[in-house]
């Protein structure tokens, strides 16, 4: 049974595709879909590490100074830049295909 509100809205894409566009300018709708899965995904993070944070806290580890004077080995900063850089390649990869295909 759907309600009144529900009938109001067209049907929207099926879960996991990634190819219909909402905004005219389908560059512009790649942009604002990963603009909110970045955001999404920032959201989780943050919350996440508050509650690592609370939880070390709780049990007598304050974390918050050692992790802002931390210094990483040579390959943990490599393996930090390739998981930023697989990062970026993420978000803006299915910007950049749009982009060559206009």
């Amino acid at each position: 049974m759907t309600t009144p509100a529900q009938d109001a809205f067209p049907a929207g894409p099926k879960p996991g595709d990634r190819t219909v566009t909402f905004l005219e300018n389908p560059i512009v709708d790649q942009m604002l879909r990963s603009m909110v899965t970045l955001t999404m995904e920032l959201s989780v993070t943050r919350e996440r590490m508050r509650t690592m944070e609370q939880v070390l806290d709780a049990q007598g580890l304050s974390v918050a100074s050692g992790i802002e004077s931390l210094t990483l080995s040579p390959e943990e900063d490599d393996a930090r830049r390739a998981m930023r850089e697989k990062l970026i390649a993420d978000v803006l990869g299915p910007i950049i295909e749009r982009l060559e295909k206009a």
